[in-house]
C-alpha cells in the first residue's frame, strides 16, 4: 500500500506555511514507508498514534481543550465547514465521553460541495476542494451508531443560516467551530453563530492570521475587533479561539 502527498488544496504564497516546508518531504517519505509494511486497516484505527504525525494529534488536542474550557456550559456543538467528518465525530465522541447523559448533540453544517471561492479568493484555493459525499459521511455516522448524537445540515454558509435559525430558534451552542476558511462564508457564520454561543463559550477558528484564508482573519476584525484572540501554541490549526465574555 503507497501513497503520494496530496496536492494542497490552499496555495500558499511564502508566508506562514513556508514555516514548515522542510518539514513536509520528510514527513510523506515517512507515511509511504510505514503503509508499505503491510499493517492491517484496522490497526491504522486502533493503533493510530503509531501512525499520525505529531502535527495532525495537535490538531485533536486542541480540539479537546477548548473542548475542556466549555466543561459546565449548556449548548450544542457546532462545526461549520465539516468535510470528510474528522473534527466533527471527534467532538461528538468527547461529549460520548465526558457528558453521557447531557442533551448535547453536534451539528455539522456544510452543503457538501466543496470550496467556491470568490473571484478575489480564488488564488487562494482550488474551486471544488474539501468536497466530500454527505451519504458516505452518513453511513460512517450511522455505522457507528451516532445518527442521534450528530447531525448532518444541508447548507450554504454563506447565505442560508438565518433561514435556518428560522427554522430551529431554539439552538444554542457552547463551542463552534469555524473551518471554512472563505470571507463570505465566515462573516455569515459570525453574525448568525455568534449571537448564539453561550456567554463563556468558545468559537474556534482553523485559519485566522494564515495567508492561506485571509478571508477568515478580516471577517474576525470586522465583526469581533473588541475580543481578546488566544491560541494553542503546541498545535498549527485550529489557529485561535475567542472565548466568549460572560458574567
Amino acid at each position: 500500500m503507497t501513497t503520494n502527498a496530496p496536492t494542497r488544496s490552499f496555495r500558499t504564497v511564502g508566508m506562514e506555511a513556508s514555516k514548515f516546508d522542510g518539514r513536509r518531504d520528510q514527513y510523506w517519505q515517512g507515511l509511504r514507508e510505514v503503509l508499505s509494511m503491510g499493517y492491517p486497516p484496522e490497526d491504522l484505527v486502533h493503533h493510530f498514534p503509531l501512525f499520525a504525525g505529531h502535527v495532525c494529534l495537535g490538531r485533536y488536542l486542541a480540539m479537546y481543550e477548548a473542548y475542556k474550557l466549555t466543561t459546565g456550559l449548556a449548548g450544542h456543538i457546532a462545526e461549520a465547514g465539516v468535510w470528510k467528518g474528522s473534527s466533527l465525530l471527534w467532538l461528538a465522541k468527547l461529549t460520548q465521553l465526558f457528558e453521557p447523559e447531557s442533551l448535547t448533540q453536534t451539528h455539522g453544517f456544510d452543503w457538501f460541495k466543496g470550496v467556491q471561492p470568490e473571484a478575489n479568493e480564488a488564488h487562494l484555493v482550488t474551486a471544488g476542494a474539501y468536497t466530500e459525499s454527505r451519504e458516505r459521511l452518513q453511513s460512517t455516522i450511522d455505522a457507528q451508531g451516532l445518527q442521534r448524537t450528530v447531525l448532518l445540515h444541508e447548507v450554504d454558509l454563506s447565505c442560508d443560516l438565518t433561514k435556518f435559525f428560522a427554522t430551529y430558534p431554539h439552538l444554542q451552542f457552547k463551542l463552534i467551530f469555524l473551518d471554512c476558511g472563505l470571507y463570505k462564508v465566515v462573516r455569515h457564520c459570525i453574525e448568525e453563530f455568534w449571537p448564539r454561543l453561550t456567554p463563556g463559550g468558545v468559537l474556534l477558528l482553523d485559519n485566522l492570521n494564515h495567508e492561506t484564508a485571509p478571508g477568515e482573519t478580516m471577517a474576525v476584525r470586522e465583526l469581533l475587533p473588541e475580543y481578546s484572540l488566544r491560541t494553542f501554541p503546541f498545535a498549527q490549526q485550529p489557529t485561535a479561539y475567542i472565548v466568549k465574555p460572560g458574567k
